[in-house]
């Protein structure tokens, strides 16, 4: 059950993220990128509807009942999150990022360990379920 939680916290991040990058790609760019250009927003636009829509799914899929679904997608997630904080951690040791990238590299860490945490507790419910 405290997927729920993880899921809409999650989701309500996500898609606040999502409509900064849509509505004021700069405001977001300046805290993390040493060289910022104004080149740098159209990336940040395109992205912006992937990252809202992910955050809508988490949201949505927060009252599913723990089943496979929500094992892939806490998995999913997991993988996600680390993949983002290993691309913020390189853009940091390369120079591309200022030190501020490293506070979302933690962020990005802790909620992969959540998702995570909230996957073996689904396997394990779904297991008991089967007995």
């Amino acid at each position: 059950m405290m997927h729920r939680h993880l899921f809409l916290i999650t989701g309500v991040f996500l898609v606040f993220i999502g409509v900064v990058l849509l509505i004021s790609p700069d405001s977001y760019m300046r805290i993390y990128v040493v060289d910022y250009s104004t080149d740098m927003d159209f990336a940040a636009r395109r992205f912006a509807p992937a990252v809202i829509g992910l955050g809508v799914l988490l949201m949505a899929a927060r009252d599913l009942e723990e089943h496979r679904f929500l094992g892939v997608l806490c998995v999913t997630s997991t993988l996600a999150f680390l993949g983002v904080a290993a691309t913020g951690g390189y853009a940091w040791l390369t120079g591309v990022a200022k030190p501020a990238i490293l506070v979302a590299v933690a962020i990005e860490v802790v909620l992969a360990a959540l998702f995570l945490w909230a996957f073996t507790n689904i396997r394990q419910t779904a297991q008991q379920d089967t007995r």
